[in-house]
């Protein structure tokens, strides 16, 4: 059964990318309650989670290989399982690695002709939106977040750029890292499972497992949450019994550190139900749970957070590896009365923190800039020193505040005098310095 389409109904999609691979899921709805759950526009019934296309009707086959094929002598193009099994038979030329080479900007020549590898991974999404018709008709898509393994700034730029180019009226596409994905599905789950912090174990197929930790700070308001990880290797080659018992080890080591209410099991690693011991001591207490589309669905809750919020999801900020984890102020007079003013919020990616004001300097030739950490510890001030500003009676000098940042722990500050009118005509002069945050 597929449900009726109309005007009210929006779709949420998020895309989990990689190198090997691209895995699409999607919300449908019509009203975000999320105690009531969400429309399935499969079958038409109401679910609290995201559904994951597969390639393969009632099989849990998520991953659509990234790969196109261009058939030969042909204009036809084929996408994932086909293009790889097109590709075999030698019926075309096939084109893998879209991510990296879209990254790399290279182009590849098919058949005497260069393609920009932009214009190929625009290619590819198009293909895979169109595999989820006629469930989902791109005029309905209102969200699209899009999520990798390292989401950066360039690799952010690039895919927008990308889907850019198949001019889709929608009204959000963004871009997020694993860990922001999963903090987004987190967030949509049972407040029970954010009790006491929340585990990621990420088990690759080369042996490396990644843990990340979810903490949060709940002195602020809104609640502020980020990630701690690190890297372990235990090499699938020690066999079942050896993995679980090295896997046993380092479980209980992290959590040691951190405790977790509820912990979640990803990757190829895990597969072939060799935990024993790990699994003993993982379920002590503890919601455990194992799957391979927690990033995209994470990913769809963020499309609808940022869309359509539940009134029931509480505010809350999302430190990613790339956001600003300080509140960054200055104390200003307004009315007479000493005050706040936020400048740039915790939260914000450093590529994204960009401000420009203007105030009325007090008195002196410096003033204070106030760094307010958001995961725990004491304010810090940082002074602008304006050496070589103008004498003037006291309020009588406009400054010009502009902050940026030019990477995630720095902050840059350019100040430049404006003068008074004509009273007190500015003289061009421009400083600048950079903060460690």
């Amino acid at each position: 059964m597929i449900i009726s389409k109309s005007p009210a109904g929006k779709f949420m999609l998020g895309i989990d990318l990689s190198d090997e691979y691209c895995q699409i899921s999607y919300l449908y709805n019509k009203r975000a309650r999320f105690g009531r759950g969400f429309i399935n526009a499969v079958t038409g019934g109401v679910s609290r989670e995201p559904v994951t296309f597969s390639t393969v009707r009632d099989q849990e086959l998520y991953n659509i290989p990234m790969a196109l094929c261009k058939l030969t002598d042909s204009p036809v193009w084929l996408v994932g399982d086909d293009a790889l099994e097109a590709g075999r038979e030698n019926e075309g030329t096939t084109v893998t690695s879209l991510l990296q080479k879209a990254r790399d900007d290279v182009s590849v020549r098919i058949e005497g002709e260069e393609y920009g590898a932009g214009a190929l991974l625009a290619l590819y999404l198009s293909r895979c939106l169109a595999l989820l018709e006629p469930v989902i008709v791109p005029e309905q898509i209102a969200a699209v977040v899009f999520t990798a393994s390292t989401m950066d700034y360039s690799t952010e730029q690039m895919v927008q750029r990308a889907f850019g180019r198949l001019g889709l009226n929608v009204q959000q596409v963004l871009c997020e890292s694993y860990q922001e994905s999963f903090f987004n599905y987190m967030l949509m789950q049972d407040a029970e499972q954010r009790r006491a912090g929340m585990l990621l174990c990420e088990y690759a197929a080369d042996g490396m497992i990644r843990f990340s930790t979810l903490l949060y700070n709940r002195r602020t308001s809104p609640m502020v949450y980020w990630t701690e990880s690190e890297t372990r290797e235990i090499p699938l080659s020690l066999g079942p019994a050896g993995r679980d018992r090295e896997f046993s080890l380092a479980v209980q080591e992290i959590l040691g550190k951190n405790e977790a209410s509820a912990v979640y099991l990803t990757g190829e690693g895990f597969e072939g139900g060799w935990m024993k011991d790990a699994a003993v001591f993982l379920c002590r207490g503890r919601r455990v749970f194992q799957g391979e589309n927690l990033f995209s669905k994470g990913a769809a809750y963020s499309a609808l957070l940022h869309v359509d919020k539940p009134s029931e999801i509480p505010d809350s900020i999302y430190l990613s590896g790339d956001a600003l984890r300080s509140n960054i102020g200055i104390e200003v007079l307004l009315r007479e009365q000493m005050g706040y003013h936020v400048l740039l919020d915790a939260g914000i990616k450093w590529y994204n923190a960009e401000v420009e004001e203007d105030f009325i300097l007090e008195n002196g030739k410096e003033f204070n800039l106030l760094r307010t950490p958001v995961t725990g510890g004491d304010p810090q001030q940082l002074t602008v020193r304006l050496d070589g500003i103008p004498d003037r009676p006291d309020r009588t000098t406009r400054i010009r505040v502009l902050l940026t940042m030019p990477g995630a722990d720095r902050l840059k500050v350019q100040v430049t005098d404006m003068g008074f009118g004509d009273i007190f005509p500015s003289e061009g002069g421009v400083w600048e310095g950079t903060f460690t945050v």
